[in-house]
């Protein structure tokens, strides 16, 4: 997934994807990364039941690198992460509930 971020998706997404991707992120910032990120997870592993086939971060892994055509097409993904409502507000809600769970488990540790 960090490669996702380090190359701006350049590696996993058809050239014409990568570059709308680019366009968004220019123009609106790296918020539109996050949102790219969130529809390949959602449309590439499907429904949290669907998850269930993806037992361990190797077969999650294996999925994300070889996702279907139709969810990497630059029409798709492009009109999901415009339909998908996050704002900074939001963005920032979700960082700090991670960070909260990160410290809940190194507590534990």
């Amino acid at each position: 997934m960090v490669e996702w971020f380090m190359c701006i998706f350049c590696r996993t997404l058809p050239w014409p994807t990568v570059l709308r991707v680019w366009d968004m992120f220019l123009c609106e910032g790296a918020k539109v990364l996050f949102k790219v990120a969130l529809v390949l997870f959602r449309y590439g592993l499907g429904t949290k039941e669907q998850c269930k086939q993806y037992p361990d971060l190797h077969s999650i892994v294996t999925r994300l690198r070889n996702l279907p055509q139709q969810i990497t097409s630059e029409d798709f993904l492009v009109a999901k992460v415009c339909e998908l409502n996050l704002n900074d507000a939001d963005l920032e809600k979700i960082h700090f509930r991670a960070l909260k769970l990160r410290q809940i488990r190194i507590a534990q540790k």
